[in-house]
């Protein structure tokens, strides 16, 4: 059986999502689709809008055969380590072939970029260092150093995309140059956009316009299939309320102002007395958006710090992190969120070529890995009141969709 892999968070699921669904099963011939999926907290330091599993059905809706839940670790972790993650465990799960969404649309200049860098390494790495020396941030401070190189034929690194399009051809080269990579171009909608628009959108577009209610939106005017917004409506129905920063914020300022420096300093992604900064800024700062703001700096992204955030909420230390990442070539296991007919079919025929352990519910005895999932869980819901929290925290022991 043909198997396509697809990384993504769904957040939530748009019409353009179902055009890259489509022209990858196209552009693959595969029979299998099977998608490797972001939980609670996304890449780039956010909480979904909606929880994993409903977000897992959302792709389920839209003819994706396999959700697996890409481990919180690799999940909260800039570019590089989110793609090797994801990339490590699709190539366990044997997929023939990777097909990731881009602004770039042609896989040649990745390659290319790939190449440049293998071939001039010192000179690269010598560049990139200097660019971070000057208070540039890891992505502006990566183009740089690769434009130092060549200004030809090379992807666009201010885009999102095309950073991540970078990261899975340099985890495919560490893992499994066999495995096929392609990509696809995003059409219509730039990822950054605010303004709804219509029959593609950006998934952050439709975050800005649905705040705490659906009145007065329909499917179309959010430009997502009828099943993501009904979806949308169920989730809220139980939770009522959708998920962002500003529902964690009095959670992140305890933390803050509970721990001790020290403590604040031990925390991955803590770096450079950042801790002092945090503790000062706290005080006068009556939103997430104006703590974030006052954070901000140009070596300090608000990727790089949402990111610092969740490891703060989650009490993830450099300790906890250097373990796991030491770890990261023995992903053993994988979580399963949502499965089709086809999808249990190719599970079975998997069995007979892989040692991977498919985890369908949460048991007792978890590993160190599965313990920090079911921890970002537990406090993904935590904002919510007692009785959403119990019932959407009992998803986690419950057999896949």
């Amino acid at each position: 059986m043909k198997a396509v892999g697809l990384i993504v968070e769904y957040n939530p699921l748009h019409n353009g999502h179902l055009h890259h669904i489509e022209q990858a099963r196209l552009k693959s011939n595969a029979e299998i689709v099977v998608a490797i999926m972001s939980g609670n907290f996304l890449q780039r330091g956010e909480p979904a809008i909606v929880d994993k599993f409903t977000r897992a059905k959302m792709a389920l809706k839209q003819q994706i055969d396999l959700v697996f839940e890409l481990p919180t670790v690799y999940a909260i972790q800039h570019s590089d380590l989110f793609a090797y993650g994801a990339i490590r465990i699709l190539d366990a799960l044997h997929v023939d072939q990777v097909i990731f969404g881009s602004e770039q649309g042609e896989i040649n200049s990745f390659t290319h970029a790939i190449q440049l860098i293998d071939q001039n390494r010192p000179l690269y790495d010598a560049e990139l260092q200097k660019q971070l020396n000057q208070g540039h941030s890891y992505p502006m401070a990566n183009k740089f150093a690769l434009e130092a190189l060549s200004s030809d034929r090379l992807p666009d690194l201010t885009m999102p995309n095309n950073i991540l399009g970078l990261s899975y051809l340099r985890a495919q080269q560490q893992i499994n140059s066999e495995l096929k990579i392609d990509t696809i171009k995003r059409i219509q909608a730039d990822y950054h956009q605010s303004e709804l628009s219509y029959p593609i959108t950006s998934a952050t577009s439709i975050r800005n316009q649905i705040t705490d209610s659906l009145i007065g939106q329909t499917n179309a005017s959010l430009a997502m299939p009828l099943s993501s917004f009904q979806l949308l409506k169920d989730y809220w129905q139980t939770a009522e309320s959708f998920h962002n920063w500003e529902l964690y914020f009095p959670l992140l300022k305890y933390r803050i102002l509970s721990d001790s420096v020290d403590q604040l300093r031990a925390i991955h992604g803590m770096t450079e007395g950042l801790e002092y900064r945090l503790k000062k800024m706290i005080h006068s700062s009556h939103t997430f958006v104006e703590f974030l703001n006052k954070t901000q700096t140009k070596r300090y992204t608000k990727t790089r710090l949402q990111r610092l955030f969740v490891h703060l909420l989650l009490q993830l230390t450099k300790e906890d992190m250097q373990h796991q990442l030491e770890r990261v070539d023995q992903i053993d296991e994988v979580r399963l969120l949502a499965m089709s007919k086809n999808g249990q079919a190719y599970l079975n025929h998997l069995k007979q070529s892989s040692n991977l352990k498919i985890v369908s519910q949460l048991s007792r005895n978890l590993s160190d890995r599965m313990m920090i999932d079911e921890k970002a869980a537990a406090i993904y819901y935590l904002p919510l009141k007692s009785e959403a929290q119990s019932t959407l925290r009992q998803q986690e022991f419950k057999p896949p969709f």
